[in-house]
């Protein structure tokens, strides 16, 4: 009997390449998004002691040292513009990521095509293969029986 033989390999192995490929550029942009969501926490937390820092100076009441001062309040808003250029970076990597979703499960749908495919492609072959066996037993019980009337 003729092995099965799926017409449309090459092209199922190719869309399980774009789709593991699609799948490694997902990984790789959360991965960044999540470094990025880290780096923020982290300016989150130094802006936080900055403040702190800077207001129990202000309420101390000793005699403030205005250089001191300004250079606290420059170093606040530093960090005020880095964690807002920060946000806007995890937000065009959170898009990214939204977009690349999309990629894969567009890839993974041709992958489920195609492998519909091949089931339906072997699942006519083994009707064929049945077929094609049940015609050969059918012409040996016909010879047999067309023997035994001789």
């Amino acid at each position: 009997m003729k092995k099965f033989k799926f017409t449309l390999q090459t092209v199922h192995n190719v869309r399980e390449m774009t789709q593991e490929r699609e799948q490694i550029a997902l990984m790789t942009l959360q991965k960044d998004a999540d470094e990025i969501a880290e780096r923020l926490d982290q300016i989150e937390k130094m802006q936080v002691k900055a403040i702190a820092t800077y207001s129990s100076k202000l309420r101390v009441g000793e005699a403030v040292n205005i250089g001191e001062m300004e250079l606290e309040l420059n170093h606040i808003s530093t960090l005020d513009r880095l964690k807002r250029k920060t946000v806007e970076l995890l937000e065009e990597k959170k898009k990214a990521c939204l977009a690349q979703k999309n990629k894969l499960a567009a890839a993974t749908r041709e992958v489920k095509i195609t492998n519909r495919l091949r089931e339906t492609q072997e699942a006519r072959h083994q009707q064929e293969i049945a077929r094609q066996e049940q015609t050969i037993l059918d012409d040996i019980v016909a010879a047999n029986y067309a023997r035994r009337l001789i």
